[in-house]
């Protein structure tokens, strides 16, 4: 056991990754976002803004705020906070898994169906009466990638598990940053 804890601390000591202690970043993320719901088929597109900050030379936090443009009658705004903790695979290549917590304005329609408490087999023959807005935190869970273009730019690639009450998704992003 002493030897297996041994070699995992030999092995974290040894990594070192792009983002070096202080560095800044700034960065847009395109996504993709599946509702992960029984029987609703939901998937809304959005864009969000990113400031990322190196604690360490292994921490980065991110600062994000993001809008999933309406689909389906439904639209989401976001504000989050994100811990990642880099690990250097390549020479341009950083892989990381990452934790985090947000707060979600969620809106959307309210049909006839919902009001009166039906279930209906099709949408189609619903009435819109109104709209609701929900507001919930929510946790992060997942990964990512990137590579670096530049000294300065770098491309992304990320899968989370967003646990929102009632709204859980599956955001899949690609991204750009750009360190100054």
């Amino acid at each position: 056991m002493k030897k297996l804890l041994f070699c995992l601390c030999a092995m974290a000591m040894s990594l070192t990754t792009f983002a070096q202690k202080g560095e800044s970043r700034v960065g847009i993320n395109l996504n993709a976002s599946p509702l992960m719901e029984d029987g609703v088929s939901l998937t809304n597109f959005g864009l969000a803004a990113k400031y990322q900050y190196g604690l360490t030379d292994h921490v980065r936090l991110e600062g994000v705020a993001g809008y999933d443009f309406k689909a389906k009658g439904a639209s989401l705004f976001e504000v989050g906070a994100n811990v990642h903790y880099l690990f250097k695979i390549g020479e341009k290549i950083n892989v990381y898994p990452l934790a985090g917590i947000g707060y979600a304005n969620i809106k959307g329609v309210v049909t006839k169906s919902e009001v009166e408490g039906i279930t209906r087999e099709s949408d189609n023959d619903d009435e819109e009466v109104g709209s609701s807005s929900m507001n919930k935190f929510y946790y992060n869970l997942g990964a990512g990638a990137e590579y670096a273009l530049t000294d300065r730019l770098n491309v992304g690639v990320e899968i989370k598990w967003q646990g929102i009450k009632w709204f859980n998704r599956l955001p899949i992003s690609i991204g750009v940053s750009y360190k100054f």
